[in-house]
């Protein structure tokens, strides 16, 4: 942690009016007088719907540090994914500091902050501002978001249940996960979607970032010829219909 002591004090007086306002908004309140090191070793996990924001998992779990360096003896990792990335897990490792109520990550002077602290009913609030995470994983997913970066800012307040120990079972498998595209998404693997489509000849339009009414009906168009249920909706047979026939090259332009 290279930021100076007067930095990264006012940094997180400045996180703690944030959750005071916050935290309340996500049903629950911060416990006062619980020693947050009584939850070490402990997985932490929620999942999120679409409508709730673009996480759709995040895991953490925290220990003492083997680091013998002050304000850096509680060890935590944190892991994500986005709903609009599937095959991607992003996510963070740090050495710590804790006041016994809280655990607080200073990561740098441009890494952002991160800010753990049990609730009353046993959730583990977590306040990430500007937190700087890594790429940690990716497979050939369907339709893939290439992103260009080497990782993300999270921006947010989460609460976390407590799932038991923090052992394999800590972990989640974004490459299961398959997203599907349709009407009204915006998305980098729209682009990626058109630009098949029109290497199959069912979109004559370059290819951008929204799925409107021209692609969904050239989804149909597409899923009409490969008899596919023609829904407009890319799901996961029709996503692997495509790289399927995109590779070959057939019906192409």
């Amino acid at each position: 942690m290279n930021c100076s002591s007067a930095s990264l004090v006012r940094a997180l007086t400045g996180l703690g009016a944030l959750a005071a306002i916050l935290l309340p908004l996500h049903g629950a309140q911060a416990q006062e007088d619980k020693d947050i090191m009584s939850a070490a070793g402990q997985c932490f996990r929620a999942s999120y719907k679409a409508e709730r924001g673009d996480v759709r998992d995040i895991r953490i779990f925290f220990e003492r540090s083997v680091s013998k360096e002050p304000g850096q003896e509680i060890y935590v990792d944190l892991n994500y994914s986005y709903w609009d990335v599937p095959n991607e897990t992003y996510g963070m490792t740090a050495n710590c500091s804790s006041n016994g109520r809280e655990i607080i990550c200073g990561i740098e002077c441009d890494g952002g902050r991160l800010r753990l602290q049990l609730a009353e009913d046993g959730r583990l609030l977590a306040e990430a501002i500007g937190l700087r995470t890594d790429a940690h994983e990716a497979s050939k997913s369907l339709l893939p978001d290439y992103n260009g970066a080497d990782g993300l800012v999270l921006n947010n307040i989460f609460a976390l249940e407590r799932t038991g120990p923090a052992d394999s079972s800590c972990n989640f498998d974004p490459q299961t996960t398959f997203v599907a595209l349709q009407a009204g998404d915006l998305s980098p693997r729209v682009a990626i979607l058109e630009a098949k489509l029109n290497q199959l000849g069912h979109l004559l339009e370059f290819p951008d970032e929204v799925f409107d009414e021209v692609t969904s009906a050239a989804v149909k168009s597409f899923q009409v010829q490969y008899r596919l249920p023609d829904t407009g909706i890319v799901d996961e047979p029709t996503a692997r219909a495509i790289e399927s026939i995109s590779l070959t090259n057939l019906g192409g332009c």
